[in-house]
This record gives structure tokens, C-alpha cells and sequence, in this order.
């Protein structure tokens, strides 16, 4: 409410609209200890900086809080309440977790919010509301509890009179905060309501186990973590690790990533040490199995005991991260380390390790007893929530059950770099082709610094995959190889080496980055794994990824955003005529014996692209390529001259294409208005990017399409194997207030309403809007803090056989040689003018929420990703209506 308007501004909007002018953002987050207000301005000039500062300390100086935005702010915050309490999950175990706190509690007001903020529904209450939040502002929003941090290319000299000229009238009231020492101690979420296993059918399609213990407020240990230490044991994914073994008894798909660290997990009450698997349906029917092989583990730890080379591993890894790779999120990160850490590891303490305290770890780890433990299971087959108390049989079995033979601590990890004097010097440059013949070409861009990055692409298919088939086959390979890899490889991704293994249009990538002395062995790994692929695979593990890749594909084809680009990309390509219902078909099909065949000859013959950027020698670079081709021992593939998909002309005029959800229970419609372009060309990348540029300012300024279009990836230029267009893409929700032939005509309206305003537009307003596009093109060259974006960059190039590099310097100057005059005639006669433009409207509509609800009652809803009796379900349905009596063309079958 503060940044709602002050006495100064009144506006409610005008902070947020005078950082939106100004190609800005900003936002404000509430957690559980700490509020952080954050906004930031693209391409900061001293007096845009000035102002927006006025307006941002006045949020605290003197604040409007008015009753009738509390009114509506109150709105806002009960959808979001009822769209958090009945689609995520993670809020939803937050506040069960807080209910088992006793009343009065500060923990266990939280579960309290949403029936408080669900009954601010009347004047009265409004008024209430109102007296509480000025009350509130007034004892907590002092000058002396407040840290900033400000950032930008300015001298310390003139921020430092900023600060001062700007943050010196914001009131301090002296007072102390809230002293919670009394709830500190560890006995308030001990109780009977906390030990027990909860059983919870989640609002999305998971399969979880999550463990969780409460441990005392650790924030002061920030020098050792020694929780985080256990942690990283306990997630460690090599040889001997607690994961490994669920992934060979085909139990568990691996670790949920979280976020241990937010106000929730971690705060100055309470300490909460978890960890969630993520179960595959077999895990399921052995729960009380892995919950014995957890605990397994657990003892394995505590007869070790602490260990200070596994310690100094951590520290070196997290050492190299921030020396080494720096970090971009420095503002509000920065700010709220202030609230936690002393001056002095303001930038350091939340990441670093600084001292090894095994008597930390060891108190850690009596923590983790039997008796004390929650466990929560995510189960998407459950029919409705329930609890059980934990059978006092399997606590005994877990205090004195013995490590499995399989699991010891990780072994010394051999990836570590010891690089630490590599600093960056960049130079621009471009790369350059070392090798070029029918088997490879290696490409290779020198920079200084101590990351290198290898990108790989083996095409085997020039022409993309012509089968349904094949291209489950080439998913599945992908997944399958990155479990194979995962247990070997898990020691160089702690030492931070990333790799990626995906399916491309011809074949597959593997790109992976790391320290460059370390990178190369980590290549030979990666060659061995690939050539004894086919015998290594076991039918289990193939069924477990199968099953996985299954429920993925099935939400693809289900979901009507994804429904809708697939479809277009269907409908456009020239030979590729299948859609994701074809290859989920297609992979409930395949056996093991056919995939352990399509392995074996995926290698046979193949062209294989490489680039490499980092600081080793060229030679290098040579020598490690080919001795990797050589271990794939593959023959070279045949490519024909015509190397790339051809994308199909549509017609001149308007062709629909018009289906229904696939999923019967989901109300939402999305439409999609494609509008092919031409051959793409610099010039013309140009012209559509200003266009793009020029819908989303004049969308952020009109509220009545905002309101109409509601959220959706409005516009958008698309480049479809070298053929350029632009789409623009809504959304209708639940409520059907309009049809997907309103929304079809509304896009009509919106262009409509471009060309008056491009009619309206001055030279100087013109200019502006190339400088703001050419300044995000440059910002895009010079980014020193994400080479992966140059990366990138070339590597496209490189694997369309483009090699354009100084595309983006080319793009600027195209952009600034546009005429205003010019991009008028082109729109009005490329995209206004029917019989001269090719438009391609795709609609998914959504299920009548009637009918869902008759389906309901009738109990017609099944989850049908996993059942083999309903692949006659999976099929397009053309919508015909009368849009097809026009002179348009209407698509009822994109295979033809």
C-alpha cells in the first residue's frame, strides 16, 4: 500500500507508470521477516534516476494509504490468496506446516491470513483494515530499521548525495523490533500434529516424498552452515550417494530443487531442514522402503561424523563460484544480507563458507531423529487428503537400522579447479572454422577467462524426423543418456562443470561449460558413455524414463498453449505433418529391444558440429575434438543440399484452423493470429522487431486491450527455418465472456488501431522508439556477465550454417535506417491489406464450463496420461462455424 501514492504524488499509478516510461521495472516482496522494495531503470540518466528517487522516498516519507485503494488493493490480494490456496502447492504445505505452531504464535499467524483477509468484504471491516496498516507502517517503516543499496554509472560521490538528499526526511520512531527471543526454542513444532505422515493429493501432477526436521534458528552459524553441510551430503548424486541407490531401484527420478534459504525455511525462530524426492509411480508402493533407506543413510552420517575434506570441498566449490563467476543479482540481494550478515560479509555471508565448526554439524545432525521427523507424500492418485501416525515399529527399525553395503561417503572430487587467478579480458571478436570436412567441423572463439564452453550437435536426420517414431525414439535417447550420466558425473557438477544433452530438429546437442583444465576430462567421460550406450542401458531404467516422458508429452498436448504452437509448426512445415498426440502414440509403443537398436545405430553415421569458446590453446581444441569423434567411431553422414525443413507459403488472405482442448476439463481458449512475412533478411528482422516494439508500447498505454487481451505473449516475431513473421497470441479464461471469433476480431481491431497511431506518430517519437530498440540490441553485444548469451548467439549461426556473426552489428544499423514513412506503407500493406497478406489464425477453444461440470457429476474426468485404454481419446477435433462459409481457407486436417 505505501508505493500506492504519496502526498507528493498522489497518483496511485504514477511511480509504477514513470518506471514503465522509462523502460523500468519494479516490485515489492513481502516474506516472512523482511519486506524488500526494489525498482530499477533502463539506461540511467542522472536526472531520470533523481526523480524516480523522489517518488520512491516518498513512499516512506509520507504515504497516502487511501481507504479506497485498500479497498481495491484488498480485491487483488483475495484473488491472488485463492489462486495460491487452490493451484500451488508449496504455499499450501507452508501453512499446514505453520498451523502445527500453538496459537499466538508468530508462525502460526500465517495460516490465519487467508480467513482475515477473506472477510474484508464490508466498510467496516475496510475501515479496520485501514486503521491496522497505518498502525502497523507507523511502527515498523522507521528510517533506523530500513537498509538501501543503489546501484548505477554514477560516481559514490553523486550517489552518495542522493542518498542523502533524498532519504534524509524519511521519519524514525527509535523503537525496537518485535522481540521473538521467547519463541525461539525448538519445542513449538515439536508436537504430536507435527510427527506423522501426511498423505496430501496435490493441486499439480507430482509424486513427492518430503522430509522434514525443525532444528533451532541457525542464522548465526552463517560461517559454517553446518546444515547445509549435511544437506549437501545427503543431495550429493555420485557413487555411493542416497539418490543413486532409489534411481537404480527405479524408486525416485531424483531431487526437487528448492530454495532452503528463504525467510519460511530459515529465520531467527526456527530452522526447518528438508529435502523432497521426487518419486516415480513404483516409489509410491515402496514409501516405507525408501523412508528405511533414508534413514540408512542418516546413520551412515552420524557414524562418520563430521568430515573436514568433505568440508573443504564445499568451501572450495562455493570459493570458485563467487570468485570466479560473480554475480549479477546484486541489489536486492545485497540489501537484505544487511539485515543478517555484519559489514563485513555483507556480499559473502548467505553463499560463503568461512570456518569449520563440526560441533555445529554434529548438533545438526542429532536433530535428525526418527521420532521428530514429518513426511509428507505428494501423492496425485490420492482420492483426498489424510494423515496417520508413524507406526512406533518403523521408528525403532530407523534408530538402529545399519547403512546399506551401497552407500558411502562422496570421494574426493577430482573436477576442482585450481584456477584461482583467471580474470576476464574480453575482446570482440568472431569464430573462426579450424576444421571443416564430411565428417566434422569444429569452430572456435578464443577469450581469456576461466570458463570454457563445447557445444556439440551430431545431425543425423539432415531433413528433421520424418516419423512420429523417431522422434520419441531421439527424446527418449536424450533422457535415458543423461540418467546413464548422472551418478558419473555428478562430482564435476559440483564443481560447478554444466552440461545439457537436448533433441534438435536433426539430431541431438550436448553443450557443456566449465573451468577450462577440468572441461576436457569431462568430454572424455561424456565420449566413453556415448560409445558403450547400448550396452550399459537396463530395461528398468528405460521404463522409468519412459513413463516420465510419457506424462510430459501428454501435458504438452493438453495444455492449449502448447497445443496451439505445435499445431502452427505442423501446419507450416513442408514434410513434418505429425503433433505431440502422434508421438505420445508413437512412444507407448516402443519396447526396449527397439530402443537398445535405435542406440546401437544412432552413432553409425553422423555430421558433427562443434564450437568451442575459452581460453585453450587451438591445438587443444583440435586434438580433444577428434580424439572424441574417434572414441564415437561413427562413418560420415550424406547430406543432400537442401539441409533444412522447407516451410510451407500460406495462402494469400486468412486460413483458420479451429480445434478443441484436448483436455475436456480445461475451460481456457488460446488464440493465435500468425501473419507470414517473407525471406528472412536483416533488413527485414529490422522492420518487424520496430513493429514489435512500437504494438507493446501502444498495448501498455491503451487499458482497453490490456483488459482484453489479459495475460498472453501479445506479440511476438517469429523465424520459422529462415521464412520471418509475427504472431500475436490471448487468451480467454474461465468465465467465456468472449468467443475466440470476438478475440479473432479484437487482434483485427488492435492493428487497426497500430496504423492510426503510426499515423499520429512524430520523427522524434519515431527515433525514440529505434534508440530504445538499438540500445537493447547493444546491451545484448556487451554483456560481460553472461558470455552463454554469445555463446548462443554463434552457435545458432553455426548450426543453421548461417555463420552471419556480426548479425546483431548489421541489425543496428538496419534499425536505424528506418523510415517512418516506409514502415507505414509496409504495414498497411502487409498487414492490414487482405488481399496482400498471408495470415494464419489458430484457435483452441476451451470446454463450456457447463459441460465440465456435467462431466464432473457424471465422474466422465480420468487421467488419461498413464492409461492404455484411452489412446483412441488422443485426436484433433475441428471446430467448424460459420467463419468457414467466408472466402477464407479453413484447415480441417493438417495432414493434408
Amino acid at each position: 500500500m505505501v508505493s500506492r501514492g504519496s502526498e507528493k504524488y498522489e497518483d496511485e499509478n504514477d511511480f509504477i507508470e514513470f518506471i514503465s516510461k522509462h523502460s523500468g521495472c519494479n516490485n515489492s516482496v513481502t516474506d516472512y521477516e523482511h519486506t524488500t522494495f526494489y525498482f530499477a531503470l533502463g539506461g540511467i540518466q542522472k536526472k531520470q534516476l533523481s526523480s524516480a528517487l523522489d517518488r520512491f522516498t516518498h513512499f516512506f516519507i509520507k504515504p497516502l494509504m487511501k481507504k479506497d485503494v485498500i479497498k481495491r488493493m484488498t480485491e487483488i490480494v483475495k484473488e491472488d490468496l485463492q489462486l495460491s490456496s487452490s493451484s500451488y502447492d508449496t504455499p499450501r504445505r507452508n501453512r499446514l506446516l505453520s498451523s502445527f505452531a500453538p496459537i499466538g504464535h508468530p508462525v502460526n499467524k500465517f495460516p490465519l491470513l487467508y480467513a482475515m483477509t477473506m472477510n474484508y468484504d464490508n466498510d467496516e471491516s475496510i475501515d479496520k483494515l485501514y486503521d491496522a496498516l497505518h498502525t502497523f507502517r507507523e511502527r515498523h517503516y522507521s528510517a533506523h530499521r530500513m537498509k538501501l543499496v543503489i546501484q548505477a554509472t554514477l560516481s559514490l560521490d553523486t550517489l552518495e548525495k542522493y542518498v542523502k538528499r533524498f532519504f534524509i526526511d524519511i521519519p524514525s520512531n527509535w523503537l525496537p523490533p518485535d522481540d521473538f527471543t521467547k519463541f525461539t526454542s525448538n519445542d513449538y513444532l515439536n508436537i504430536n500434529n507435527f510427527r506423522k505422515i501426511y498423505k496430501i493429493k496435490p493441486f499439480k501432477n507430482i509424486c513427492h516424498l518430503q522430509i522434514t526436521w525443525v532444528m533451532p534458528s541457525l542464522l548465526h552459524l552463517y560461517k559454517s552452515k553446518p546444515h547445509n553441510y549435511i544437506l549437501w551430503i545427503i543431495k550429493h548424486e555420485g557413487k555411493g550417494s542416497l539418490i543413486s541407490y532409489l534411481l537404480k531401484k527405479r524408486w525416485a527420478f531424483g531431487f526437487v530443487h528448492d530454495n532452503p534459504d528463504d525467510d519460511f525455511e530459515h529465520n531467527s525462530i526456527y530452522t526447518l531442514f528438508n529435502f523432497t524426492i521426487n518419486l516415480t509411480q513404483e516409489g509410491l508402493q515402496h514409501v516405507s522402503k525408501i523412508l528405511d533407506v533414508i534413514f540408512s543413510f542418516i546413520n551412515l552420517l552420524k557414524s562418520k561424523g563430521p568430515q573436514k575434506r568433505i568440508y573443504d570441498e564445499i568451501y572450495k566449490i562455493t570459493e570458485n563460484k563467487f570468485r570466479l563467476l560473480g554475480n549479477n543479482d546484486y541489489v536486492d540481494c545485497l540489501c537484505k544480507n544487511m539485515h543478517l550478515y555484519p559489514p563485513r560479509d555483507y556480499i559473502t555471508g548467505k553463499q560463503n563458507y568461512f570456518e569449520y565448526d563440526p560441533e555445529a554439524i554434529q548438533n545438526c545432525l542429532y536433530y535428525l531423529m526418527p521420532e521428530t521427523v514429518n513426511i509428507m507424500i505428494f501423492d496425485k492418485n490420492l482420492s483426498e487428503s489424510d494423515h496417520d501416525q508413524i507406526p512406533e515399529n518403523w521408528i525403532e527399525r530407523w534408530r538402529s537400522i545399519e547403512p546399506l553395503p551401497d552407500f558411502h561417503l562422496p570421494f574426493l572430487n577430482e573436477s576442482l579447479t585450481s584456477n584461482d587467478d583467471a580474470l576476464f579480458k574480453i575482446t570482440r571478436n568472431y569464430p573462426i572454422k579450424l576444421i571443416e570436412n564430411r565428417l566434422l567441423e569444429i569452430w572456435y572463439l578464443q577469450k581469456i577467462g576461466p570458463k570454457c564452453y563445447i557445444n556439440f550437435q551430431f545431425i543425423a536426420y539432415p531433413l528433421g524426423f520424418q516419423s512420429p517414431k523417431t522422434a520419441a525414439l531421439m527424446k527418449m535417447y536424450c533422457n535415458v543418456f543423461k540418467q546413464l550420466l548422472q551418478t558419473e558425473l555428478f562430482p564435476a557438477i559440483m564443481s560447478d562443470i554444466h552440461y545439457d544433452i537436448t533433441v534438435s530438429e536433426k539430431g541431438i546437442i550436448i553443450k557443456m561449460n566449465g573451468f577450462n583444465e577440468k572441461l576436457l576430462k569431462f568430454l572424455s567421460i561424456v565420449a566413453t558413455y556415448m560409445t558403450k550406450y547400448s550396452t550399459v542401458v537396463k530395461k528398468n531404467l528405460f521404463e522409468s524414463v519412459k513413463v516420465k516422458q510419457l506424462e510430459i508429452c501428454y501435458n504438452k498436448f493438453t495444455k492449449p498453449e502448447k497445443l496451439i504452437k505445435n499445431v502452427k509448426l505442423c501446419i507450416l512445415k513442408e514434410t513434418i505433418h505429425y503433433t505431440h498426440i502422434d508421438t505420445y502414440i508413437a512412444l507407448r509403443d516402443i519396447n526396449f529391444e527397439e530402443f537398445q537398436k535405435f542406440v546401437k545405430s544412432f552413432t553409425d553415421c553422423l555430421y558433427i558440429q562443434c564450437f568451442v569458446r575459452g581460453s585453450i590453446l587451438r591445438d587443444t581444441v583440435i586434438n580433444a575434438v577428434k580424439q572424441y569423434v574417434k572414441e564415437i567411431n561413427c562413418s560420415p553422414l550424406v547430406l543432400s543440399a537442401t539441409s533444412q525443413t522447407e516451410i510451407t507459403q500460406i495462402p494469400l488472405g486468412t486460413s483458420y484452423c479451429k480445434l478443441k482442448n484436448i483436455d475436456k476439463t480445461d475451460v481456457n481458449s488460446v488464440i493465435t493470429n500468425y501473419y507470414q512475412v517473407g525471406i528472412k533478411s536483416i533488413e527485414l528482422s529490422a522492420l518487424l522487431d520496430v513493429i514489435i516494439n512500437i504494438m507493446l508500447d501502444i498495448l501498455d498505454d491503451d487499458s482497453f486491450f490490456q483488459e482484453q487481451f489479459d495475460d498472453g505473449d501479445i506479440c511476438v516475431r517469429r523465424d520459422d527455418n529462415e521464412i520471418l513473421g509475427f504472431s500475436i497470441t490471448v487468451y480467454t479464461d474461465e468465465t467465456h465472456k468472449h468467443t475466440s471469433k470476438y478475440m479473432d476480431q479484437l487482434i483485427g481491431e488492435f492493428l487497426k488501431k497500430i496504423i492510426k497511431v503510426l499515423g499520429e506518430f512524430s520523427h522524434d517519437d519515431f527515433n525514440i522508439t529505434k534508440k530504445s530498440l538499438i540500445k537493447e540490441e547493444r546491451e545484448q553485444l556487451t554483456d560481460i556477465m553472461f558470455p552463454e548469451n554469445e555463446v548462443d548467439r554463434n552457435w545458432n549461426e553455426i548450426m543453421k550454417q548461417q555463420y552471419m556473426f556480426d548479425k546483431f552489428e548489421k541489425k543496428i544499423v538496419a534499425i536505424n535506417n528506418i523510415k517512418l514513412d516506409e514502415l507505414r506503407k509496409w504495414f498497411a500493406l502487409n498487414v492490414l491489406n487482405e488481399s496482400n497478406f498471408r495470415k494464419l489464425s489458430l484457435h483452441v477453444v476451451g470446454t463450456d464450463p457447463k459441460e465440465v461440470k456435467t462431466r464432473k457429476a457424471n465422474d466422465l474426468i480420468v487421467d488419461t496420461a498413464t492409461d492404455s485404454n484411452k489412446i483412441q481419446d488422443f485426436v484433433l477435433e475441428y471446430i467448424i462455424d460459420d467463419q468457414q462459409e467466408t472466402k477464407s481457407n479453413y484447415i480441417t486436417n493438417i495432414e493434408q
